[in-house]
């Protein structure tokens, strides 16, 4: 007797039903893309036990007849596709047929469903056999209802979560198929109280202030652009609220919740300077692209897809948010209403003399020397940059809300004084301004080396003796096939066989006792994205030197230094922000301070 049988329907379910239902959240997700393909504008999610004994999903869509509630329990049955036509042109969220008989082998499902209202019909499967049917009064709309989950596969069962994780692992999803879909209104209810809901407003800052908070809303940026046969609508919390991981960036691609590698990487670029290091944005992404330049197929989840010409959407993509950044302004500052009637005080008179106590790179010229170094090589007595800069909280009060204001231009402000060395102190009619030398002059720096190092004739000097560097066999490969991208950063490296190279030739600011570490440093960034990207290293080594050439914290500086360095953080095109993301600049209004000592009411 041959070892080939046929799989019987139980067993060919319960397999099936591991490629689409893992957990409670692969069920809830499912069947809320089945209601969203039905056309529902209420969707209903009611769970017991985070989803694991009980979830109920209800809408108010199109409904099913009797014949379609009872197919809808079969294997293989859609009534999203019909050929490989539409298989190419996937519009609908749930297409795979596969869905409602995984989870019915699985679990006891019932589906009621009705066209009309009012008279409507049922029917229950337990673990993919058939149970009971009939006529049952029903809104207009689906019910479905998922008890049991696991029970007949204990060993699935024993690796589920706590109650508390599936139910985050839900309340993810929803977040996320409502940023989808925010002209449906959401509700979740978890042990029968309700700990989830969205209006189905269509706006998207109102919806923004539903998923985090009222803060949040209030800055919140929505911009559309057009690409190549694509439509993009990007909706992002302006800089001063952020996140410890990239959770919060959101992609959707014709309605559909999907993760992307690449266009989440291009956002959190755009962000580059904006957020301290660590720290990542809140946005979404919704793309709408012709179905045929996608690919749906290469995932049970349908979390995954494939996009024809992604490189290029995501360098779009980066640009275009970050020419929106550029285009706020980005002063921390009290969120109280203005007194519009203080008068403005008059501006001191620029001075144009470049200090002589200062460099061009704003480094003091005593010890140029010693801040220059792009690796660390030569000692500092100075601390650390990262316990020189206070943060914003440590300048402002730890209960003050942060606004950002759009921007007209950089603020007029005459100088008043300097605190503990670091900070210095403007006003102007609208209130005062403290400013961090050093980060001021980091991004001055940043955005000078930038440009140096943007520079395909940048200065080069040629080695006296060449530096012999020896690679691995794969990293050789990763150098011949990249050397031309070495050679626009300003490293020549000749290749004189058995995986090593001379390097010949360097850029001007590179250091000559650190030069090894350097190239290994590119090639490894270069190995690990997977890719060359040369401004990625620009961007890279242009913060290593603004940090180490800037002025350092506990330093005075004489007013003509002070001219010239606000004079010159005015030029750049980011001046609120060094380039690790710290602020520049913090406002304190005039009301805030007329408040702290009690001269209007709180």
């Amino acid at each position: 007797m041959g070892k080939i049988i046929k799989m019987s329907p139980e067993l060919y379910g319960m397999i099936a039903a591991g490629e689409v239902v893992e957990r409670p959240v692969s069920v809830v997700k499912e069947l809320v893309e089945n209601s969203i393909d039905a056309k529902a504008k209420s969707i209903d999610v009611y769970l017991r036990d985070g989803g694991l004994s009980y979830i109920k999903i209800v809408d108010d869509g199109e409904g099913m007849d009797k014949d379609d509630v009872m197919n809808a329990f079969q294997p293989h049955a859609t009534s999203k596709i019909k050929n490989g036509y539409d298989l190419l042109r996937i519009k609908t969220l749930g297409f795979r047929g596969e869905a409602i008989y995984s989870i019915s082998s699985v679990s006891r499902m019932t589906i009621t469903s009705s066209t009309t209202g009012g008279e409507g019909y049922s029917a229950t499967y337990k673990y993919a056999n058939y149970e009971k049917s009939g006529v049952e009064s029903s809104n207009k709309g689906t019910s479905v209802t998922v008890e049991n989950l696991f029970v007949n596969t204990p060993a699935r069962l024993k690796y589920m979560k706590s109650a508390k994780s599936e139910l985050a692992s839900i309340l993810f999803f929803i977040d996320r198929i409502s940023m989808a879909h925010s002209d449906i209104k959401f509700r979740v209810y978890n042990d029968d109280k309700q700990i989830f809901q969205t209006s189905g407003s269509s706006n998207y800052q109102t919806l923004i202030g539903e998923l985090y908070s009222v803060d949040a809303a209030r800055k919140t940026i929505d911009f559309e652009y057009l690409g190549d046969g694509y439509k993009a609508h990007i909706v992002f919390v302006k800089p001063e609220v952020y996140r410890s991981n990239k959770l919060e960036i959101t992609i959707i691609c014709n309605g559909r919740w999907v993760k992307n590698y690449n266009l989440t990487n291009a956002f959190v670029e755009a962000f580059d300077t904006y957020l301290p290091i660590g720290k990542y944005p809140i946005g979404i992404i919704d793309i709408d692209i012709d179905p045929l330049l996608i690919d749906v197929n290469i995932h049970p989840a349908k979390t995954e897809i494939k996009i024809s010409n992604e490189d290029q959407i995501a360098t779009k993509l980066k640009n275009e948010v970050n020419l929106k950044l550029r285009s706020l302004v980005h002063i921390p500052s009290r969120n109280i209403n203005q007194n519009q009637g203080y008068v403005k005080t008059t501006i001191f008179n620029e001075i144009d003399t470049k200090p002589k106590a200062l460099n061009e790179d704003f480094t003091p010229i005593y010890n140029k020397d010693e801040y220059v170094d792009l690796f660390g090589s030569n000692k500092t007595t100075e601390p650390e940059v990262k316990e020189e800069i206070k943060t914003t909280k440590e300048i402002v009060e730890d209960n003050v809300e942060l606004t950002v204001e759009h921007r007209q231009e950089f603020p007029m402000f005459e100088y008043v004084g300097q605190i503990f060395g670091t900070y210095l102190i403007f006003q102007n009619s609208e209130g005062m301004y403290l400013v961090d030398q050093h980060a001021a002059a980091e991004r001055i720096n940043y955005e000078k080396y930038y440009k140096i190092l943007g520079d395909a004739n940048q200065p080069k000097t040629e080695l006296l003796v060449p530096i012999r560097i020896d690679f691995t066999k794969e990293e050789a490969l990763y150098v011949e096939e990249n050397n031309e991208a070495f050679s626009d950063i300003g490293f020549e490296l000749d290749s004189i066989g058995d995986n090593s190279y001379l390097l010949r030739m360097v850029p001007l600011w590179a250091k000559i006792d650190n030069l090894e570490s350097i190239i290994y440093d590119i090639l490894a960034k270069m190995i690990e994205n997977k890719k060359v990207d040369v401004i990625y290293f620009r961007n890279h080594i242009a913060k290593q030197i603004s940090c180490k050439a800037s002025i350092k914290a506990n330093h005075a500086i004489s007013k003509n230094e002070i001219d010239y360095l606000i004079e010159h953080l005015k030029e750049c095109d980011n001046p609120f922000t060094c380039p690790h993301g710290r602020p520049t600049i913090i406002k304190i209004t005039v009301s805030e301070l007329e408040r702290m000592f009690e001269r209007i009411q709180k």
